[in-house]
């Protein structure tokens, strides 16, 4: 298959979007009159979890709007074969349609079927705990959790369905850990555009992206924490549905076009810790962004210290695994991550000696504030 990639270069600047955005209460009700909208045949991916929770009400809506559905669970292992064991258990079915259910990996279980058989794709988070239901990108992990692989689809979902009564219903942590994800993504687009940065398009970020990334931020900082207080109550407030919006839409259309840069490149080490790969990947960059932070030479915003002791975000790889790391691993970490793509979305040229000094005095800094 021709990498979708491939059309793109550094000379341009290139935005994707997903083709319907839709967030409300209870619009998981509709998704059926949106799949009949693409094709009359689609296939649930869904997170085996949430199945019972979800499989029901996309079932009858489905039914209701003439579109047929087979559903397949997914367990939980995303991998290089996992495309190839869902299209196996699909067999002669050929539906037009991938809706996918879940979490993060569930979501891209859906996409990897998605870009194997050729077909559209709806996607439905059922937490918000990061921004991959908006973006053409999936990841591929090994039997460790270690990140192994970054594909592409041809194009963005066809529809990104987001019903908040769900969202909120779900693990308070899940949502702190999405926070975490979007808080980085001003500074990361930023930090894009500054330097000589390429997006996932690999080519230059417009004006549009990091103007969204910088409303994301404004609007979590604005409600992250009247957000927080009702997550997992299943009750969505306004300041939840707008922290959605920024969780969600805003910070994947930020962070697609706008560029990724240190806080997103630290977690392909981080995940080499004990304790670092099972740790929730929003929190991975929430620590990525206080070394961002660090190598600019800025302090955070005061706003956003707050959000984070309220989200219980790390600022320190000791918050992070839960243990004291050592200068051979901070140095590991480092190694691992620099040769990562978006260690050059920053504004000047990063060498390992920076990058193991901003995060040698994160964590110095850690252990003055306890003592």
């Amino acid at each position: 298959m021709t990498n979708p990639l491939e059309i793109f270069d550094a000379t341009m600047t290139v935005f994707g979007a997903p083709g319907r955005y839709v967030q409300g209460p209870g619009v998981l009700d509709r998704i059926g009159g949106f799949a009949r909208q693409l094709g009359d045949d689609a296939v649930l991916v869904g997170d085996a979890l949430i199945l019972p929770l979800i499989g029901s009400r996309v079932a009858a809506s489905c039914q209701a709007a003439g579109v047929g559905l087979t559903v397949l669970p997914f367990a939980g292992k995303l991998g290089p074969g996992t495309a190839a064991a869902l299209d196996a258990e699909l067999g002669a079915a050929r539906p037009q349609i991938v809706i996918a259910a879940g979490g993060g990996r569930a979501i891209d279980a859906g996409k990897a079927l998605a870009d194997l058989r050729g077909l559209r794709l709806i996607t439905v988070p059922t937490v918000a705990s990061n921004d991959a239901p908006t973006s053409k990108n999936y990841v591929l992990y090994d039997d460790a959790g270690h990140l192994v692989d970054v594909r592409h689809l041809p194009r963005n979902p066809d529809f990104v369905v987001v019903d908040t009564v769900l969202l909120a219903g779900a693990p308070r942590a899940m949502f702190a850990a999405g926070l975490g994800d979007a808080l980085s993504k001003r500074a990361e687009a930023a930090a894009c555009v500054a330097g000589q940065g390429t997006t996932m398009f690999l080519s230059r970020p417009p004006l549009l992206a990091l103007a969204i990334a910088s409303e994301c931020e404004a609007v979590l900082l604005a409600n992250g924490q009247a957000a927080l207080e009702v997550a997992g109550s299943g009750q969505p407030t306004p300041a939840f549905e707008a922290a959605v919006e920024a969780m969600i839409l805003m910070a994947g259309l930020g962070f697609e076009s706008g560029g990724l840069s240190v806080p997103h490149a630290l977690t392909r080490g981080i995940s080499l810790l004990p304790g670092g790969a099972a740790s929730p990947h929003g929190f991975q960059v929430a620590y990525g962004l206080v070394v961002h932070h660090q190598l600019l030479g800025q302090p955070m915003p005061a706003r956003m210290l707050d959000l984070y002791a309220a989200a219980g975000l790390p600022r320190n790889l000791r918050d992070l695994t839960g243990s004291v790391v050592s200068a051979d691993q901070i140095a590991a970490v480092a190694r691992a991550s620099l040769p990562v793509r978006h260690m050059l979305n920053f504004p000047r040229p990063l060498d390992l000696g920076q990058v193991i000094a901003a995060m040698g005095a994160v964590e110095m800094t850690a252990t003055s504030s306890v003592a």
